[in-house]
């Protein structure tokens, strides 16, 4: 296994590996749930989106995690020069991958990326309902510093 930077070709990797691992931690797909398709889009395609936003503004910051050629997982990030905040807006692992430390190894990775860019420090978010996330974030030496409520109304 190895971590590279993203390439290309590797964004419907990435988009895949999303769709296939946040349907339980997911504000889009607890949308569709409660209210049903947005215009016609699914949870999968709107959440599709953030992964292309998220290459388009720092695709030097979209590391992959490979084993045998096949992309197994992924992270994000940003940083902000201005504040020295690294942010990590998305990370996913392959179903058949998770347990067996990759996340953690894509996080040791963004976090070193965070440091050669100087930055001082990194933020990370995840839903309550992400057992794994609660769990994992705080591991590796991430404090929750607030909690956040999501509210839709149909209109």
């Amino acid at each position: 296994m190895q971590i590279r930077t993203y390439r290309k070709g590797d964004l419907p990797v990435l988009r895949d590996l999303t769709i296939a691992t946040f349907g339980g931690a997911s504000i889009d797909r607890n949308i569709e749930e409660r209210f049903g398709l947005l215009n016609g889009t699914d949870w999968q395609w709107r959440k599709a989106r953030h992964i292309d936003a998220d290459v388009a503004a720092n695709p030097a910051g979209v590391f992959v995690m490979e084993d045998e050629g096949a992309i197994i997982g992924f992270i994000t990030t940003r940083v902000d020069p201005t504040t020295k905040l690294g942010w990590i807006p998305n990370m996913a692992v392959a179903p058949g991958h998770q347990g067996k430390g990759i996340g953690r190894k894509l996080l040791a990775h963004a976090i070193a990326y965070f440091r050669d860019q100087g930055m001082t420090h990194a933020k990370i978010e995840t839903l309550a309902q992400n057992a794994v996330g609660c769990h994992l974030y705080p591991s590796v030496g991430f404090e929750e510093v607030a909690r956040q409520v999501h509210f839709v109304m149909a209109l």
